[in-house]
Order: structure tokens, then C-alpha cells, then sequence
């Protein structure tokens, strides 16, 4: 066994290497099913839309509103839990609770039993981010904290290429399997929900294995009054208010493309449903993870050269040309140039979601970061799931209702969002800087 990192005087041994490795493989698959739980209902769009009769606007709330009804709401009061108690259980739990409702989601009769089950997957995926997040800060020294929350990150795109890729073959498979027993009867979208909700179950015995890492920097053992909490969001002022606007637009442009991109080439360019699903996984799987190291990489050099706003800096620049090239590729002829401009904006869409957290650990006392880290989550989420999808599925409902309008809509959500984002994280180096000089 690799030894641990040792630590400056007075301080306990980090984990040991392989301890810590191994922790985060488990903690990401974990979230690579949470977002394969997530994902799928992308693909199904026009099989759900035909059975339910829902227009584009009610599909949008089921990844928007529904979603993220719980995901949001309940991410302080699990992120309390997450500074004041063992983080196993607490992960676990969220596992089996969306692999429940992702089974139920495949059962529901009408729009509502749907938006309903979805508002339960939404509130067992609440428990994996600040949970893990929590977990990686324990587990690795602020050295190498930045590539760990890549990878980390960077399993959110391997479970949305993965979503895509299966998802798209698994459609077209269970589509044709004569299924026995109790799903022989449901149609084939709700199949494939049947089907994905079974993975989960197998991960919640290897979370509760983990070992529970010492807690470092902690000055209270106690949970610390929510007063106490939004105190310290508080003091914190410009630099954190800046990058919670800067992520967020950078979130509404990132949840408007993984929803509406499916339902593009479907509708414009008369893909089916494996093929792009194929195709765009293809790209998330491959594309999307590089773009998360790329940005680990690039902010564990910056960082070692004393650039105290290194994860800022890697975000703002890394995601600058999504609004060029995500802006530009709905509107393109044909569904292969669309897709090759999709791949640069791939790598810089995926960028700055692991600086986010490692800014955020950087900045936070070890008894507040599931506090402050589901604060993040609840406000971008509120922006930008709440919003992202739904702000397209308007404009494709009534600005631009044609066929093809969705393409319109998405481009204009891409376009404006990127040099918002810009303008809001480029704002908060300074005082984000000194934010970290006083941590």
C-alpha cells in the first residue's frame, strides 16, 4: 500500500494514495448513474410526447421543474447532514431512492405519476454531489484536489455520453425484445426506465464499505446553526456572489444543450433516436472527460505557480467559445457539420464544472462545505436546470413553433449565455483571490 501524504507539522496523515483512489472510483460511479438516471428521458422524448400528448413546454418541466423541484429544495438540508454526520449513509440512500423512482418513471399513466417520479429521481441525486464532494476534499491535500475533482466531475459527462450511447441502443434493442413477466405489457420507453433503475442497487453495499476520512480543518463538531451558514455566504460577498452568476449561466447553457440536442437532430436533421444517441455519447464520452482533465491539469500548474483565482481563471477561459461554436451548430445544413462543431464546444462546456468545486472547497471551512456546496447547487440549479430547458421549450412552443424551430431556440440560449458567464467570472478573480488569501 502507497504511503499516505504527509502532512505539514501538527497535522494528521492524508489517506493513503490508494485508499483515496479508490474512494473516488466508487463515489463516481455512483454519479455516473445518477446521471444515467437522469439522461435517458432525453432520448425518449418523442415516444413520451406521442403516449402522454404533451407539448414541448410540459416535456421541459420534467427535466426542469420536476427534476430539479427536490434536487434543489433538498440540497441544504441534506448538505447539513453531510457537515455533521457519517457520509456513507447518506449517499447510499440517494442512490436507492433515484434507482427506485427511475423504476417507477417506466409505471407512470399520465404527465402528472411522470413529473412526479421524476421529482423523486431529482431528490435521490440531491445526496451525491455535496456527499462526494465532502468525501474528495477529505480524502486528497489542495495539491492534487484540482485533478481529483476532475475526474470526479468528469464521470458527469461519462455518465451522459454512456446514457446516450446505451441509451440509443437500448431503445432500439428493448424496442424489439418480446420482454417477459411484468414488463411485457409496457411500451418500450417504459422498459428501458425499468432497466436502468437495476444498476444502482449494486453500488449502495461498495458506498457503505468506504472508509469515513478524517474531516480536516474542522473547528466545530457540532452542526453549526443556519444562521451561521448564510453568515459566512454572506462575508463572503462579491467573489462568491460573481461566481454563483458566472455558474449558473454557464449551467442553463450546459442542461439547454444535454436536454434539446437530441430532439434537434431528430427533428432537423431525421436522425433516429440510436443514432444520435450514438453520436452525441460518443462525443460526451470521449470529449467531455477530456475537457474536465484538461481543466484539473491546467489549475493544479496555476495554482502550484501561486495563481490564487486559478480555478476562475480555467473556467472563464475554458468556456469562452461555447457560445461561438454552441450557437453556430443548431443552425448548420446538415446533421454532420452540426455535430463537428458540437465537439469544440464539447471540450469547452466541460470545463469549468470541476473548478467550481474546487473553488468552492478552497474557500469553505470543513464544517460548511455540504452547506455552501449545496448552496452552490441550489442557486445554478434554480438558473439553469430551472430555466435552461424551459427557456427553449418556450421559444420553440411560441417564437418559433415550426418543425425545425427548436434549432433556433437552443442556438440563441448558447449564444447569449457564454459571454454573460465571461463578463460575471472575470469579475470575481480579485475578489475570489482574496477570499483564498484569507481561508
Amino acid at each position: 500500500m502507497a504511503a499516505a501524504e504527509v502532512p505539514p507539522a501538527g497535522e494528521k496523515p492524508w489517506p493513503a494514495p490508494v485508499l483515496a483512489w479508490t474512494a473516488l472510483i466508487i463515489l463516481a460511479i455512483a454519479n455516473i448513474l445518477s446521471y444515467l438516471d437522469r439522461i435517458i428521458i432525453n432520448l425518449l422524448v418523442e415516444p413520451i410526447q406521442a403516449d402522454l400528448a404533451i407539448n414541448d413546454t410540459q416535456f421541459s418541466l420534467l427535466q426542469g421543474l420536476a427534476f430539479g423541484l427536490f434536487y434543489t429544495l433538498l440540497a441544504l438540508p441534506i448538505g447539513r447532514r453531510v457537515d455533521s454526520q457519517s457520509r456513507k449513509p447518506i449517499i447510499a440512500i440517494g442512490v436507492a431512492v433515484f434507482s427506485l423512482f427511475s423504476l417507477l418513471s417506466g409505471f407512470a399513466k399520465t404527465f402528472g405519476q411522470l413529473f412526479l417520479a421524476r421529482v423523486g429521481v431529482g431528490a435521490g441525486e440531491a445526496s451525491v454531489t455535496p456527499t462526494a464532494y465532502s468525501l474528495i476534499s477529505d480524502y486528497f491535500p489542495p495539491e492534487r484536489l484540482g485533478r481529483a475533482m476532475s475526474i470526479f466531475t468528469m464521470t458527469a459527462f461519462v455518465g451522459i455520453g454512456l446514457a446516450y450511447m446505451a441509451g440509443g441502443a437500448a431503445i432500439a434493442a428493448i424496442a424489439a425484445w418480446d420482454a417477459p413477466g411484468l414488463i411485457d405489457d409496457l411500451e418500450p420507453w417504459r422498459r428501458v426506465f425499468v432497466v436502468i433503475s437495476i444498476p444502482g442497487l449494486f453500488i449502495i453495499p461498495l458506498l457503505l464499505m468506504l472508509k469515513e476520512p478524517e474531516r480536516r480543518g474542522r473547528k466545530s463538531e457540532k452542526m453549526l446553526p443556519v444562521k451561521q451558514v448564510f453568515s459566512h455566504i454572506w462575508r463572503q460577498g462579491k467573489g462568491f456572489a460573481l461566481l454563483l452568476a458566472g455558474f449558473s449561466m454557464i449551467t442553463m447553457s450546459g442542461y439547454a444543450s444535454t436536454v434539446w440536442t437530441p430532439a434537434l437532430f431528430i427533428r432537423v436533421f431525421d436522425w433516429t433516436a440510436p443514432e444520435i444517441g450514438f453520436a452525441y455519447g460518443a462525443l460526451y464520452l470521449v470529449l467531455g472527460p477530456a475537457g474536465a482533465i484538461l481543466a484539473g491539469t491546467i489549475c493544479d500548474k496555476m495554482t502550484a505557480k501561486g495563481f490564487k483565482d486559478a480555478p476562475l481563471r480555467v473556467a472563464a477561459f475554458g468556456f469562452v467559445g461555447t457560445g461561438l461554436f454552441g450557437g453556430i451548430a443548431p443552425l448548420l445544413p446538415n446533421g454532420t457539420l452540426a455535430l463537428s462543431c458540437f465537439a469544440p464546444t464539447m471540450i469547452m462546456s466541460t470545463m469549468p464544472y470541476p473548478m467550481a468545486a474546487t473553488a468552492i472547497q478552497l474557500i469553505t471551512p470543513n464544517e460548511l462545505r455540504g452547506q455552501v456546496t449545496a448552496f452552490y447547487l441550489l442557486i445554478i440549479n434554480v438558473i439553469g436546470l430551472g430555466l435552461g430547458p424551459i427557456v427553449v421549450g418556450l421559444f420553440s412552443d411560441f417564437a418559433f413553433p415550426q418543425p425545425d424551430g427548436v434549432r433556433y431556440s437552443l442556438a440563441i440560449v448558447n449564444a447569449a449565455c457564454a459571454p454573460v458567464a465571461l463578463f460575471f467570472l472575470v469579475g470575481a478573480f480579485r475578489p475570489y483571490a482574496k477570499l483564498r488569501n484569507s481561508a
